[in-house]
């Protein structure tokens, strides 16, 4: 019996609509399954020859699709070149720091790193009444690493040699330098031939510096100096003390030593005692076996500043008033005032105006 096109047809069509298989004869499900295949070799979904998709199969296309993509997205290479892609920052930190950091770090006036320092500075006066003589405007703090790391390398190695902790105390002493040599000193360190100073020893093995820092330099400062003030951080080790009156030809720098001071240097308890800044230095020195190295490790660069001298309240004062009692001509006694800058005797005044003019003086 032979089949009916129309029927066929028909029947393909229902298939596509219903997804049922022909129950009658076996060609039916012969062509349908050869014509899935041939659907799935094209990468279409099976079906009829019209092309139209069931609205339940379009959707779980689509959500087929979107499911593709979100895996692709989390896929774990594409996060390893998403990574790949940022710019990466971290390795710069450590090196914007240190350029940040520089040479000096500036204290601001109100802050308590400015006034230890100001402090310390005090402490190290010679005479009491320095106080209130200078004024401290301008401070910063000194980060020499290499300075550092030779500092700490020796006392590391006089501490292995046996040393006593009083050798390895640390301490400080301070410079008053040429403006043009501060930022050298601060870069390098402290080399001998600095100064011409030869109470202690040899300048040219050796560095001096001074004990007390209201005693910066031979004369006393004048009304209104300014300058800059180096503070070192010291150790001064094993002592060998000076005579003063040793021929100055004769002293070098002793082995096994370092650091040379005076003998009369506790004789000087004013700012005006005789050679009160030659005798108070201290003179450094270092050797490296049978030389003598050019900078001393155990003298570093502390801190720097910036000091003014404003003087004793006397020379600060503008005037002075002495009162004398007078006797006029007619016989009445009155006041008389003579202005000085500077206190006069009376004694003095008296003769400096018996030239011009006479003052008679009731001196009881």
């Amino acid at each position: 019996m032979a089949l009916n096109p129309k029927a066929a047809g028909k029947g393909d069509s229902e298939c596509a609509e219903t997804g049922e298989p022909l129950s009658e004869g076996g060609e039916a499900d012969k062509k349908s399954a050869a014509t899935s295949a041939t659907a799935n070799q094209n990468g279409d979904q099976p079906g009829c020859r019209d092309g139209v998709m069931p609205e339940q199969e379009a959707t779980e296309r689509r959500r087929s699709v979107l499911a593709d993509g979100r895996g692709s997205s989390s896929s774990p290479l594409s996060a390893s070149r998403s990574s790949e892609e940022l710019p990466r920052k971290n390795f710069q930190i450590p090196r914007k720091t240190r350029e940040r950091k520089g040479l000096y770090q500036f204290l601001p006036p109100e802050s308590r790193e400015f006034e230890d320092l100001v402090k310390l500075i005090s402490s190290f006066y010679l005479d009491a009444s320095s106080r209130g003589t200078f004024s401290y405007c301008k401070a910063r703090l000194i980060h020499n690493e290499l300075l550092e790391k030779e500092f700490i390398e020796k006392r590391r190695e006089m501490k292995q040699e046996g040393r006593a902790e009083q050798e390895l105390a640390e301490s400080y002493c301070f410079l008053f330098p040429d403006k043009s040599k501060l930022q050298w000193i601060c870069e390098k360190g402290l080399s001998v031939g600095h100064c011409r100073i030869t109470t202690l020893g040899n300048p040219s093995v050796g560095v001096y510096l001074s004990k007390y820092s209201d005693l910066l330099q031979i004369n006393p400062f004048e009304v209104g100096s300014f300058g800059d003030m180096i503070i070192f951080k010291v150790m001064r080790g094993r002592i060998k003390h000076i005579h003063e009156n040793m021929p100055k030809n004769a002293i070098e720098s002793s082995p096994k030593f370092d650091c040379h001071l005076s003998k009369s240097a506790n004789r000087v308890t004013s700012l005006l005692s005789y050679r009160a800044f030659e005798l108070t230095q201290q003179y450094f020195f270092e050797f490296a076996f049978d030389e003598i190295k050019a900078r001393p490790r155990h003298v570093c660069p502390y801190a720097v500043v910036s000091f003014q001298y404003k003087g004793k309240e006397v020379a600060a004062s503008p005037m002075t008033a002495h009162r004398f009692n007078t006797i006029s001509p007619e016989g009445s006694r009155g006041t008389f005032y003579i202005y000085s800058i500077f206190p006069v005797p009376v004694i003095n005044l008296f003769f400096l105006f018996s030239t011009t003019t006479v003052v008679n003086l009731n001196i009881p």
